[in-house]
């Protein structure tokens, strides 16, 4: 009877581990989705593969600050910060737009995943040195889409 029952206890927690399975499946996109849809301005839809629009009036204070994330980031995180509405203007070629549903660079320095992700840091990096360097937002894409992939 011993084994018939372990059986029984294992047949039972079956449909309680497919909910929970089920349930981490699903939270983290309804998750990241919520995170966005408080933004300040109007999500515009853009292609995927395509460089979105800056807005008007963007700003960088949703950017987190550089010593909430890892030391990997904490640089560029800065820079971020300090170019948003260039950022808001370039399509970040790791592919965030079609897997967290972000719109511009911009938003991938509003949460942390950018600080793990080196197209994300690269491409932000590049985008800020090449301002201070006078170039202009069409240069800036174009020497981002032939290094990322564009």
């Amino acid at each position: 009877m011993p084994i018939l029952s372990s059986a029984l206890r294992g047949v039972a927690r079956t449909p309680v581990l497919l909910i929970a399975l089920l349930l981490c499946a699903l939270v983290p996109g309804a998750a990241r989705a919520q995170d966005h849809a408080h933004h300040p301005h109007a999500r515009a839809a853009v292609k995927e593969g395509t460089h979105p629009t800056p807005r008007a009036g963007i700003s960088g204070a949703r950017v987190l600050p550089a010593d909430s994330v890892t030391e990997r980031g904490r640089e560029v995180y800065t820079m971020a910060a300090q170019i948003p509405g260039l950022l808001d203007g370039l399509y970040c070629h790791c592919d965030c737009h079609a897997r967290d549903e972000l719109r511009s660079l911009l938003e991938c320095f509003e949460n942390r995943m950018a600080s793990t992700c080196g197209i994300c840091l690269g491409e932000a990096r590049k985008a800020y040195e090449m301002h201070k360097a006078g170039k202009s937002l069409a240069e800036i894409r174009d020497a981002i889409d032939e290094a990322y992939g564009g």
